[in-house]
Protein backbone atom coordinates (compact mmCIF):
# COMPACT_ATOMS: atom_id res chain seq x y z
CA UNK A 1 0.00 0.00 0.00
CA UNK A 2 2.59 2.41 0.56
CA UNK A 3 5.17 1.15 -1.88
CA UNK A 4 2.37 0.63 -4.66
CA UNK A 5 -0.32 4.06 -3.70
CA UNK A 6 2.15 6.19 -1.90
CA UNK A 7 -0.74 6.07 1.78
CA UNK A 8 0.62 5.24 4.95
CA UNK A 9 -2.12 2.96 6.60
CA UNK A 10 -4.36 4.61 9.43
CA UNK A 11 -6.35 2.72 12.26
CA UNK A 12 -9.17 2.17 10.07
CA UNK A 13 -6.59 -0.35 7.77
CA UNK A 14 -5.20 -1.61 10.69
CA UNK A 15 -8.55 -2.76 12.26
CA UNK A 16 -9.64 -4.19 9.50
CA UNK A 17 -6.28 -6.60 9.30
CA UNK A 18 -7.07 -6.90 13.35
CA UNK A 19 -9.92 -8.31 12.51
CA UNK A 20 -8.84 -10.71 9.65
CA UNK A 21 -5.75 -12.06 11.55
CA UNK A 22 -8.10 -12.30 14.95
CA UNK A 23 -11.17 -14.12 12.76
CA UNK A 24 -8.44 -16.42 11.22
CA UNK A 25 -7.42 -17.57 15.20
CA UNK A 26 -4.06 -15.78 14.65
CA UNK A 27 -4.93 -13.23 17.79
CA UNK A 28 -0.74 -13.09 18.80
CA UNK A 29 -0.08 -11.60 15.29
CA UNK A 30 -2.80 -9.39 15.34
CA UNK A 31 -1.83 -7.88 19.19
CA UNK A 32 1.08 -7.57 18.01
CA UNK A 33 0.59 -5.57 14.77
CA UNK A 34 -1.71 -3.58 17.13
CA UNK A 35 1.43 -3.03 19.23
CA UNK A 36 3.49 -1.85 16.27
CA UNK A 37 1.09 0.43 14.31
CA UNK A 38 2.28 3.77 13.41
CA UNK A 39 -1.05 5.13 13.85
CA UNK A 40 -2.77 5.21 17.15
CA UNK A 41 -4.87 2.43 17.81
CA UNK A 42 -7.93 3.66 17.96
CA UNK A 43 -11.22 1.87 19.91
CA UNK A 44 -12.10 0.24 16.37
CA UNK A 45 -9.00 -1.48 16.27
CA UNK A 46 -9.05 -2.73 19.74
CA UNK A 47 -12.72 -3.59 19.15
CA UNK A 48 -11.87 -5.98 16.40
CA UNK A 49 -9.28 -7.75 18.74
CA UNK A 50 -11.68 -8.08 21.54
CA UNK A 51 -14.44 -9.48 18.96
CA UNK A 52 -11.65 -12.30 17.72
CA UNK A 53 -10.92 -13.17 21.39
CA UNK A 54 -14.83 -13.87 22.16
CA UNK A 55 -14.57 -15.75 18.76
CA UNK A 56 -11.79 -17.82 19.78
CA UNK A 57 -12.75 -17.37 23.80
CA UNK A 58 -8.96 -15.75 24.91
CA UNK A 59 -10.24 -14.52 27.91
CA UNK A 60 -6.38 -13.14 29.29
CA UNK A 61 -6.13 -11.10 25.53
CA UNK A 62 -9.56 -10.05 25.80
CA UNK A 63 -9.33 -8.38 29.13
CA UNK A 64 -6.16 -6.11 27.89
CA UNK A 65 -8.33 -5.42 24.99
CA UNK A 66 -11.39 -4.41 27.07
CA UNK A 67 -9.09 -2.08 29.15
CA UNK A 68 -7.78 -0.54 26.05
CA UNK A 69 -10.85 0.17 24.31
CA UNK A 70 -12.88 1.00 27.29
CA UNK A 71 -10.32 3.92 28.03
CA UNK A 72 -11.10 5.43 24.41
CA UNK A 73 -14.70 4.85 24.41
CA UNK A 74 -16.17 4.19 28.11
CA UNK A 75 -19.91 5.01 27.30
CA UNK A 76 -20.09 2.52 24.40
CA UNK A 77 -22.03 -0.46 26.33
CA UNK A 78 -21.37 -3.29 23.66
CA UNK A 79 -17.81 -3.57 24.74
CA UNK A 80 -18.98 -4.54 28.50
CA UNK A 81 -21.69 -6.48 26.50
CA UNK A 82 -18.68 -8.27 24.75
CA UNK A 83 -16.55 -8.96 27.87
CA UNK A 84 -19.32 -10.40 29.81
CA UNK A 85 -20.16 -12.68 27.31
CA UNK A 86 -16.58 -13.69 26.67
CA UNK A 87 -16.83 -14.75 30.45
CA UNK A 88 -19.39 -16.65 29.64
CA UNK A 89 -18.37 -18.56 26.64
CA UNK A 90 -15.02 -19.23 28.10
CA UNK A 91 -17.18 -20.96 31.53
CA UNK A 92 -14.97 -18.20 33.36
CA UNK A 93 -17.09 -18.07 36.48
CA UNK A 94 -14.41 -15.75 38.34
CA UNK A 95 -14.84 -13.10 35.46
CA UNK A 96 -18.83 -13.44 35.49
CA UNK A 97 -18.75 -12.63 39.52
CA UNK A 98 -16.31 -9.91 38.49
CA UNK A 99 -18.49 -7.78 35.64
CA UNK A 100 -21.95 -9.04 35.29
CA UNK A 101 -24.53 -7.75 33.22
CA UNK A 102 -26.40 -5.79 36.12
CA UNK A 103 -23.34 -4.32 37.39
CA UNK A 104 -22.48 -3.28 33.46
CA UNK A 105 -26.00 -2.05 33.09
CA UNK A 106 -25.51 0.46 36.43
CA UNK A 107 -22.42 1.52 35.42
CA UNK A 108 -23.71 2.57 32.01
CA UNK A 109 -26.61 4.12 33.95
CA UNK A 110 -24.72 6.31 35.91
CA UNK A 111 -22.37 7.35 32.97
CA UNK A 112 -25.28 8.45 30.87
CA UNK A 113 -28.22 9.91 33.43
CA UNK A 114 -28.26 13.12 35.67
CA UNK A 115 -27.65 13.34 38.72
CA UNK A 116 -31.06 11.63 41.24
CA UNK A 117 -32.50 9.67 38.02
CA UNK A 118 -33.81 6.57 38.63
CA UNK A 119 -31.75 3.37 37.12
CA UNK A 120 -34.04 0.48 36.28
CA UNK A 121 -32.59 -3.03 34.94
CA UNK A 122 -34.60 -5.78 33.40
CA UNK A 123 -33.57 -9.19 34.06
CA UNK A 124 -34.77 -12.58 32.37
CA UNK A 125 -32.57 -14.51 35.70
CA UNK A 126 -32.75 -14.23 39.60
CA UNK A 127 -30.49 -11.17 40.97
CA UNK A 128 -27.12 -13.52 42.70
CA UNK A 129 -26.25 -12.34 45.87
CA UNK A 130 -23.02 -11.14 44.86
CA UNK A 131 -25.26 -8.40 42.43
CA UNK A 132 -27.84 -7.74 45.54
CA UNK A 133 -25.18 -6.68 47.89
CA UNK A 134 -23.17 -4.56 45.45
CA UNK A 135 -26.60 -2.98 44.68
CA UNK A 136 -26.94 -1.97 48.53
CA UNK A 137 -23.66 -0.65 48.66
CA UNK A 138 -24.04 1.47 45.40
CA UNK A 139 -27.55 3.04 46.86
CA UNK A 140 -26.13 2.99 50.42
CA UNK A 141 -22.94 5.29 48.82
CA UNK A 142 -25.18 7.69 45.85
CA UNK A 143 -27.79 8.21 48.24
CA UNK A 144 -30.36 10.31 46.24
CA UNK A 145 -30.26 7.53 43.11
CA UNK A 146 -32.85 4.87 43.48
CA UNK A 147 -31.83 1.28 41.64
CA UNK A 148 -34.60 -1.09 40.20
CA UNK A 149 -33.73 -4.15 39.63
CA UNK A 150 -36.66 -6.67 38.25
CA UNK A 151 -35.83 -10.17 38.31
CA UNK A 152 -38.03 -12.96 37.32
CA UNK A 153 -40.08 -12.65 40.62
CA UNK A 154 -40.13 -9.57 41.77
CA UNK A 155 -39.05 -5.68 41.80
CA UNK A 156 -35.94 -5.02 43.79
CA UNK A 157 -35.89 -1.16 44.71
CA UNK A 158 -32.26 -0.39 46.15
CA UNK A 159 -32.56 3.17 48.29
CA UNK A 160 -29.80 3.70 50.93
CA UNK A 161 -28.16 0.74 51.63
CA UNK A 162 -31.48 -1.08 51.63
CA UNK A 163 -33.76 -3.27 49.16
CA UNK A 164 -37.43 -3.44 49.17
CA UNK A 165 -37.19 -7.18 49.50
CA UNK A 166 -35.38 -7.19 52.79
CA UNK A 167 -32.75 -9.82 51.80
CA UNK A 168 -35.24 -11.96 51.22
CA UNK A 169 -35.02 -12.98 47.41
Amino acid sequence: MEQKFHLSPGAEHYSCVVDLLGRAGRLDEAHGLIRTMKAKPDGAVWGALLGACKIHRNVELAELAFERVVELEPTNIGYYVLLSNIYTDAGDSEGILRIRSEKLAVAFGLLNTKEGAEIVVMKNLRICGDCHLFMKLVSKILPRREFIVRDPTRFHHFRNGVCSCKDYW
